[in-house]
């Protein structure tokens, strides 16, 4: 036992006395007190209870060598690089430093939870990921190609979505704004104020009042046009179409189909198949007065105009022609009417005339 003791004792003064030397362990190695490694480590080296290994230099870090052949990249871990406070987990192999934190960076900045919840800036993510700060953001930005940055970012009043480039804001909701202020359907139907748009849009509300308004604001006056769907004085609904201008509606439209206008009305005009104004021309074949109203009795209605029947659809603008011409016609018959009546008046007067000369010898 003694000579087991003393050739111990010798070998570790003969290791003592070559510093240089490396020290392979092919035993478990166990250390119950501190460690220090690093070449500025001191023999009077302090330690706190929390960091029973300290690695001590000018050039701090540990590295993660695999010989195992079935992976091939070792990693790096890294204290502050060159000119740089900052911890890094460095892939050896691939040059990259995919993981990063600067120095001064604040308690809870990275925090992931027992769920795999993910939270920047608070110790409790309530979400996958939640962002806790002044104003919170997210940015996205492209890196190929023109530049583009978008920022996701909300405050206590709004959520937004600004393009950082352009300096807009596309998109913004207002706090508290109504459960499906904005919806678009798997369909791409877009609903305003329902969770089921049944058409490509659809504006809805719940009272007996609603609409939509467009407006130009660079317009000289009445800027705007409201579309207005109510229920109506018959109680069966309305379309409204009017100019904000406080005079009311300059439309209104019924369930009947009763159109109501509060200016004119102009059309496209009629294609004057019927003749139109082409009654006064030259060389228009224009039937004679009783020829006309002979085809008139046998057809029922006015031949330029066409039949009119109950309930049946009519093309107003070519109605108009057609009464047009029918008028001019009519308004032809009666000059030609007229200046017969004025040829009979003169040969009355003048058998009067002849009748009185008679009486008188």
């Amino acid at each position: 036992m003694k000579h087991h003791v003393l050739r111990s004792a010798v070998g570790l003064i003969a290791l003592a006395g070559t510093a240089e030397a490396d020290d392979l362990f092919k035993e478990n190695v166990v250390i119950q007190g501190n460690l220090c490694t690093g070449p500025a480590c001191l023999e009077t080296e302090t330690f706190s209870g929390a960091t029973p290994i300290k690695i001590k230099g000018a050039s701090i870090g540990l590295k993660l060598e695999d010989t195992g052949g079935s992976s091939t990249n070792d990693w790096d871990i890294l204290a502050n690089a060159a000119f740089e406070d900052s911890f890094n987990i460095r892939d050896a192999t691939a040059s990259t430093v995919p993981f990063k934190i600067l120095g001064g960076a604040q308690t809870n900045a990275l925090v992931i939870d027992d769920n795999g919840r993910i939270g920047l800036n608070t110790q409790m993510p309530e979400e996958s990921l939640h962002i806790s700060a002044i104003a919170p953001a997210l940015r996205l930005e492209d890196t190929l190609g023109s530049p583009g940055v978008w920022d996701v970012q909300a405050n206590g009043s709004r959520f937004f979505i600004r393009d950082e480039v352009a300096e807009t804001a596309p998109l913004i909701l207002d706090a508290a704004a109504p459960t499906f202020s904005f919806v678009v359907r798997e369909s791409g139907f877009v609903g305003l104020g329902t969770n089921d748009p049944d058409a490509p849009l659809e504006v809805f509300g719940e009272d007996t009042f609603n609409f939509f308004r467009i407006t130009a604001d660079g317009a000289a006056t009445n800027q705007s046009v409201d579309f207005v769907f109510t229920e109506g004085p018959l109680g069966t609904g309305e379309l409204r179409y009017n100019i904000v201008d406080s005079d009311g509606p300059e439309m209104r439209l019924n369930a009947d189909g009763d159109m109501v206008l509060d200016g004119t009305l102009t059309t496209g005009g009629p294609t004057c198949a019927g003749g139109c104004d082409a009654v006064f021309n030259a060389g228009f074949e224009r039937l004679s007065v009783s020829d006309h109203a002979a085809l008139m009795w046998e057809k029922g209605h006015l031949p330029a105009v066409g039949p009119t029947l109950p309930n049946a659809p009519m093309n107003v603008s070519e109605k108009m022609g057609a009464m047009l011409n029918e008028l001019e016609h009519a308004h032809i018959y009666i000059e030609q009417l007229h200046d017969e009546a004025r040829a009979r008046d003169a040969i009355i007067a003048d058998l009067l005339a002849r009748l009185e000369a008679v009486e008188a010898r």
